[in-house]
């Protein structure tokens, strides 16, 4: 009897710890976006940031999925062809390929539900530009035509570079997820507003 009881107290306790978590993750009013990482014995890291977009899903996914879309919230100029191996070019400064994600290509997807592709950092990371991340976008419908987008930032090494892009990405796709939110509250960017990444960290020695 000793032992059910503990066993049922440990249920309880591990119970509540998850409830607590998902409450943090998914919040219960607003447009909140959410960030965090994880890391166990034997996984590697993971980057994940979500936030509910006031679109249903068909409409987020098109933003994703298509270079016109992706212009629309992402970058100034997007190169994307939805197929396996199709590209997925991000460019922040079109007048610099140094800026984006040229080359990197689409690597899996499931129609209005997740699209995955390489990516790459600044240059100022140069082991992590060049060290085989990727992105996972995942979308789920919830109430009211609204959906629920997660990105995950997947592929990490260990080492000091690798800390400090980890924190640039952190900041950069909370910021994205943003834009994205603005982009169905009230419009597509104006990029001739915008100030981008690239450009706030010039001199600071981070960039996108």
């Amino acid at each position: 009897m000793v032992k059910r009881h503990r066993k049922e107290n440990y249920a309880t306790i591990l119970f509540t710890i998850f409830a607590g978590a998902v409450i943090a993750v998914f919040p219960m009013a607003g447009q909140a976006v959410s960030s965090g990482s994880t890391a166990q014995p034997g996984n590697p890291r993971a980057l994940r940031v979500q936030g509910v977009v006031n679109a249903p899903v068909a409409q987020v996914w098109r933003v994703w999925t298509t270079s016109e879309g992706a212009e629309e919230f992402f970058a100034e100029k997007a190169n994307i062809k939805l197929a396996i191996g199709g590209p997925y070019e991000i460019q922040f400064d079109p007048r610099d390929d140094r800026s984006g994600t040229k080359g990197l290509k689409v690597l899996s997807y499931s129609p209005e539900e997740m699209i995955s592709f390489q990516w790459n950092a600044p240059t100022q990371f140069p082991h992590v530009r060049n060290g085989g991340t990727w992105i996972v976008v995942e979308m789920r419908p919830k109430e009211k035509n609204r959906t629920l987008v997660t990105i995950s930032h997947l592929g990490w090494k260990d080492g000091p570079e690798w800390d400090a892009a980890f924190a640039h990405f952190e900041q950069g796709w909370g910021e994205l997820m943003k834009r994205l939110q603005q982009r169905f509250d009230e419009g597509p960017v104006d990029w001739s507003k915008e100030r981008m990444m690239y450009q706030d960290a010039k001199g600071t020695g981070r960039s996108n």
